[in-house]
Formats: structure tokens, C-alpha cells, sequence
């Protein structure tokens, strides 16, 4: 998706990303939707963010991976976790590949953290 594309809402964004991201980015709503119910969903910097509190959870599509980002450090046993299953992730970020399933439990124990 080029970076900076005008959006409404998380289904316009998901409409205007690539379709190989599409999937990935409809399963990522659907759990955080679920496991954050509370959470406010809003477009910040043309992108689909949560808002919780004082914390967030935003999710971004790009050419080769989408990533699911959240307003915490992912402790060492999740990254190590998230490595060991062959997804890329940094200090508060988890990059799904465009050809990788989405690690829904693994999905799960990060949106956990924002609990």
C-alpha cells in the first residue's frame, strides 16, 4: 500500500492495501476486535490503530509483510517465541509475512499485554 493514502476507517484501509495483505489484515481486526473489546478503534497517521486507556495496538500493510504494533515491549519469551515459528518481529512489533498464517495464539498472548 503506498504510504500516506487517505482512509475513513479500518475497512477502507484494508480495502486499499494490496491483496496479498488483505487476509492478513481482516484476521488481525477480527482478533483484536475480540480480545480488546473496549478498545477504540480510530485512523491515526493513515493507519488503523486501537486505542486502550494509555495504550494502542495499530496494525500496517506493506509490500512484503503486515505488522501488528503495540504501545509495549514484547518480552523476550515472545520474541524468542514469534523467532523460533520464522516471524520477523522488533522491540514492540510482530511482522507477518505476506505467505505466513497468521500466529492467532501468539496474536493473542501480545494483545494480552495490553490488558
Amino acid at each position: 500500500m503506498p504510504s500516506r493514502v487517505n482512509v475513513t476507517d479500518t475497512a477502507d484501509y484494508i480495502s486499499k492495501a494490496a491483496p496479498a495483505a488483505q487476509p492478513i489484515l481482516r484476521s488481525l481486526t477480527q482478533l483484536i476486535t475480540t480480545e480488546l473489546p473496549s478498545a477504540t478503534p480510530k485512523i491515526k497517521w493513515h493507519l488503523p490503530f486501537w486505542d486502550l486507556d494509555q495504550k494502542y495496538v495499530s496494525v500496517a500493510g506493506y509490500k512484503a509483510h503486515v505488522s501488528l504494533s503495540i504501545s509495549e515491549e514484547l518480552p523476550e519469551t515472545l520474541l524468542a517465541t514469534a523467532k523460533a515459528q520464522g516471524y520477523v518481529t522488533g522491540q514492540k512489533r510482530l511482522n507477518i509475512g505476506l505467505d505466513q498464517a497468521v500466529p492467532a495464539e501468539l496474536v493473542k498472548a501480545i494483545l494480552a499485554l495490553l490488558n
